[in-house]
């Protein structure tokens, strides 16, 4: 049966594989498949009939699946260039500055945000840096996030600052995040930059309505007691103490209901003025209600005096700045505030304990006459009075006889007079004398120390004139202080002295302390050469308290050291300070100083200093100070033998 049915089945076979070859050639070129001719393959094997079939209908097969694969990857295609075009859409539309940046720092997407933002297109910002597009000097900021980012594999948030096309710097809260190749290697970065500069413009204008006096644009209560609570807590740390000043204008309900409120708020803007004119830069001045005003003073001193001193001194000059006259519509006012003073200290106050203080103090003050400092202690109200009554008593003396020189000789192992040093004394018209130890710290802390030391140098000028015409041609030396040497006109105000008096340069020795050498060094090294021409000698006073050293010594004009005399206690008894003062003497002598002893009050002293080698001794051994008339008076001491 199958030898019947095998020639009718070759030509069916033929048919069908004639016609798949045919239609995947048609297929493969859109053509029509080719006639058969009749009969063209009847010789071939059944075998090779079915192999040419099963090859035919797997060539169908593979080029429908191709077909099928390039259809689903076109696709595939239109369908990511449809996700692309919406991911774009949505980036464009979100409002922030989104962007890629390879390693260079170069951009390699930026979304339309930020095109308008800078002004460019697309196409002019790819491949260029923030520093080809910006300007400013927040790009060091940027910069460094950037790198941040690249190189350390970080993810940094936080405020950056740009100018864009408008020109204004403005704030962003950036969020920068690294990106990564599919080795894991960091190839690029990702960022999204939101503006925030009217939200933080915003938080400012808040800021300021909670924590300033609109008015006067001073921190108000509430920002005060914060910042106090902060500085009592550093009280506590450091030791360091400070102080709060509380202030009530005198004069402002009488000028306010006389006036109107513009006038009383013109009245407590200028307060507002001076107050910050009247105290340091680091002080807090604010506005705590109606026409109350606190000023807080940190970081004072190591100790309640010296914290207590400068609050005064800044409280006087705020009461000072207070009381000069106001011109407010064509009047002149004036007003003056009652001052409040209380210290802080390490006691576990709080800041509302610290304001009450200062407001028994202000009200003290008012209860007094107004017009003045209150201090809260009741033990140093009593100083700061007594002080404060001298320091206008010390301005008022100077030029008058209650201020003179007094002059205590110095001696050579002869006994005989070499050089001298002018002292100043005050005779107050109701306290009688006061000890320069406790004058001189207060001139020194103020500007009367300035005044003081011009007319000592015109004592002193006046003196060597003297001198000269009593034969005593020896030098005399007079202390300068470190505030009134550092004074910028000081050379110049010494030139003028020296050249109105006529008196002789070249014999007038200015004493200054080691503290001069060393706070300013070069500044010290210019002054002094500079008074060094005019004929000024230098000796450095107190020699030996203070942190010179030979190096120190050797750079400036000098002339003298001055032994303290403290180091004279006990010698030659005590080991310790025999070997300083020998150790200075041999130093003095290799950079051909001169040495003056000061202090010297026993024998003993004498001989040690003598055997040593010292130029010179000062002290009430030999002469106490005395006024110049009367040294005149008497002469100058015969010579005598030296000491034994």
């Amino acid at each position: 049966m199958s030898t019947g049915t095998r020639p009718r089945e070759k030509p069916r076979l033929a048919a069908i594989t004639a016609l798949s070859l045919g239609c995947s050639a048609a297929f493969a070129a859109r053509t029509e498949p080719p006639a058969l001719p009749s009969g063209a393959y009847d010789d071939l094997p059944p075998a090779l009939w079915w192999t040419l079939g099963a090859l035919s209908l797997l060539l169908v097969v593979a080029l429908v699946f191709a077909a099928t694969l390039v259809l689903r990857l076109k696709r595939r295609t239109q369908a990511l260039k449809a996700s692309e075009s919406r991911l774009n859409a949505i980036l464009d539309s979100v409002d922030a500055h989104i962007y890629i940046k390879d390693r260079d720092l170069k951009y390699r997407y930026v979304n339309r945000k930020l095109c308008d933002y800078l002004g460019l297109r697309p196409a002019e910002l790819i491949g260029r840096r923030d520093q080809d597009l910006l300007d400013g000097p927040h790009l060091a900021q940027t910069r460094q996030n950037d790198i941040r980012v690249i190189d350390g594999g970080e993810r940094v948030a936080g405020e950056e600052q740009a100018i864009g096309k408008r020109g204004r710097a403005e704030i962003f809260f950036s969020i920068k995040i690294p990106l990564r190749d599919a080795q894991g290697d960091i190839d690029s970065l990702c960022g999204i930059s939101t503006d925030i500069t009217q939200h933080k413009a915003a938080q400012q204008t808040a800021h300021r309505l909670a924590f300033y006096d609109p008015l006067t644009d001073l921190p108000n209560r509430r920002l005060l007691i914060e910042r106090m609570e902060l500085a009592l807590e550093a009280v506590r740390r450091s030791g360091l103490f400070g102080a709060v000043l509380l202030i009530d204008l005198d004069n402002f309900k009488r000028v306010n209901d006389a006036r109107g409120r513009t006038a009383g708020d013109t009245m407590l803007r200028d307060t507002a003025r001076r107050l910050a004119g009247a105290t340091p830069p680091s002080a807090m001045v604010a506005r705590i209600g109606g026409d109350e005003f606190a000023i807080l003073l940190e970081r004072l001193g190591h100790t309640a005096e010296e914290g207590a001193r400068k609050a005064v001194d800044i409280a006087e000059q705020v009461r000072t700045a207070l009381e000069q006259s106001l011109y407010i519509e064509g009047h002149t006012v004036f007003s003056g505030g009652s001052i409040g003073l209380t210290l802080l200290r390490p006691d576990g106050k709080t800041a509302e304990d610290v304001l009450r203080e200062a407001g028994t103090a202000m009200h003290r003050s008012k209860e007094a006459g107004r017009n003045r400092v209150g201090f809260f202690e009741a033990s140093m109200q009593a100083g700061m009075e007594e002080r404060l009554t001298l320091e206008r008593d010390l301005a008022v003396a100077i030029g008058t006889d209650q201020l003179s020189m007094h002059i205590q000789p110095q001696f050579d192992h002869l006994r005989r007079p070499v050089g001298a040093e002018l002292l100043i004394r005050w005779n107050h018209p109701t306290k009688g004398p006061i000890s320069p130890g406790r004058f001189i710290p207060i001139a020194e802390e103020t500007s009367v120390i300035q005044r003081i030391g011009d007319w000592v140098l015109q004592q002193a000028c006046q003196t060597l004139l003297l001198l000269d015409a009593a034969g005593q041609t020896f030098p005399l030396s007079i202390n300068v202080s470190p505030r009134q040497f550092h004074q910028p006109d000081f050379t110049s105000r010494v030139r003028d002295i020296l050249r109105e008096s006529g008196a002789p340069p070249d014999r007038l020795v200015f004493e200054v302390t080691e503290g001069v050498l060393i706070e300013d060094t070069q500044g010290a090294i210019d002054r002094m050469t500079e008074l060094h021409e005019l004929g000024i000698r230098f000796s450095v006073d107190d020699f030996g308290t203070g942190y010179s050293n030979l190096t120190c010594l050797k750079r400036f004009p000098l002339y003298e050291l001055k032994i303290d005399k403290s180091f004279l206690y006990d010698i030659p008894c005590d080991a310790d300070n025999s070997a300083i003062i020998k150790l200075i003497l041999a130093m003095a002598k290799q950079l051909r100083l001169k040495v003056v002893a000061e202090g010297v009050e026993q024998h003993e002293q004498a001989q040690f200093l003598i055997r040593h080698g010292c130029d010179s001794m000062q002290g009430y051994l030999f002469a106490k100070p005395m006024p110049i008339e009367q040294w005149l008076a008497c002469s100058a001491p015969q010579p005598a033998a030296a000491a034994s």
